[in-house]
């Protein structure tokens, strides 16, 4: 019985650190995509901006 137990933390601890890496990858690709589209935004914006700006100047 003790052996039984043992194995089943072992195996308790290996999902844990499985579900740990999974869940830093998985957040890591979250953050690059939220970032990617955060450039993508503040570029359109910019753009927007001093193209108005440029238009009214002539």
């Amino acid at each position: 019985m003790n052996s039984n137990d043992n194995i089943n933390k072992d195996n308790l601890n290996l999902l844990g650190a499985v579900a740990l890496g999974l869940t830093t990858v998985y957040t890591a690709i979250l953050a690059t995509q939220l970032m990617s589209t955060k450039h993508k935004v503040d570029y359109l914006y910019y753009k927007e901006h001093f193209q108005k700006e440029d238009k009214s100047s002539n």
